[in-house]
């Protein structure tokens, strides 16, 4: 009996060794396509290179696959790897997570809070409300993640997100939200090169003539022109040079003068820089709101947060 409990409990000491190492392993592993150069991403782990290497040829070996294509100066991966990322960064939130739910303890709240977002006014709620819970409870840390609206669905989805950040209207079905305080206001933005940049407003007759970038939601539920135009504006018949995710990007064809950009007013800081917004006439304003997964276990530190951003949006 005693012999059989023995090799038991060595069975799952091995076996649990074993799964933390792979866990380590699938970390190597991103941080290396995080830092796509294995010099970088062992500095990065604070191991060597060469035990990076190897950990990292002994996991292609063991999945059959090669997972970078390497070259003197950086890393790039597969097809094969992109796939392991996306499943190595499920896995991995799934592992912290579960520790933050077992670790946690109500005199000194930890774990970590991700919330994922694209460009808006509203980030500016959940910022503050962070920077209480930092203050109050150092050990809880945050991630924050730009994307688009359907990036950051797709990753509160799969468990990669505790918390989403959308601009109305959005359909979640699956999930609990709260609105979020200060609307932002949709506009143009526009070079201050162009004879665009003398509007003090856009009308629907205007914005019928400009050349257009707009959004990849646009199109689809992000603004309603129709409504907003009382029928004057046929989004089919728009001059639309092309669509963008986040603005960033989007910005710089912005300051060549080529195309305008259908936006909201917090897209980016405009100061310093060839551009300006230009509101729409009737004004548009869009509300955004902050949303998690109904049936999806909370960390007491997400909890936290979420009982505290509550307090402040009804205040």
């Amino acid at each position: 009996m005693c012999n059989t409990l023995y090799s038991y409990f060595e069975i799952r000491i091995a076996y649990s060794e074993r799964l933390l190492m792979e866990i380590r392993t699938l970390r190597y592993f991103l941080a290396v396509a995080r830092e796509q150069n294995l010099t970088r991403a062992a500095n990065v782990l604070h191991v060597t290179q060469p035990t990076l290497s190897r950990q990292i040829a002994q996991l292609e070996r063991e999945l059959g696959c090669t997972l970078l294509e390497r070259t003197n100066r950086s890393v790039a991966l597969t097809e094969e790897g992109l796939h392991l990322r996306q499943r190595a960064e499920e896995i991995v939130v799934l592992v912290d997570r579960t520790k933050d739910e077992f670790a946690e303890d109500d005199a000194a709240l930890s774990g970590t809070i991700r919330i994922g977002a694209g460009e808006t006014r509203a980030m500016h709620t959940v910022t503050d409300v962070l920077a209480q819970m930092r203050r109050d409870y150092p050990q809880v840390r945050c991630e924050l993640s730009s994307g688009n609206a359907d990036a950051v669905e797709e990753r509160l989805a799969h468990g990669l997100l505790d918390f989403g950040v959308f601009i109305e209207p959005v359909k979640l079905d699956a999930c609990d939200w709260v609105r979020l305080p200060e609307p932002d206001q949709v506009g143009v933005i526009v070079s201050t090169h162009t004879a665009w940049a003398q509007l003090s407003r856009v009308t629907p007759e205007i914005l019928a003539r400009m050349p257009l970038l707009i959004s990849s939601r646009s199109s689809q539920r992000m603004y309603d022109l129709g409504k907003w135009s009382g029928g004057a504006v046929d989004y089919g018949k728009l001059d639309i040079v092309g669509s963008y995710d986040l603005f960033g990007n989007a910005s710089l064809l912005v300051e060549t003068g080529v195309a305008c950009a259908l936006g909201i007013d917090h897209l980016l800081q405009l100061e310093g820089r060839n551009l300006r917004f230009v509101p729409l006439a009737p004004a548009m304003q869009v509300s955004s709101v902050l949303a998690w997964r109904r049936l999806r276990i909370q960390t007491k530190a997400s909890r936290e947060f979420l009982r505290r951003l509550r307090v402040q949006v009804e205040t």
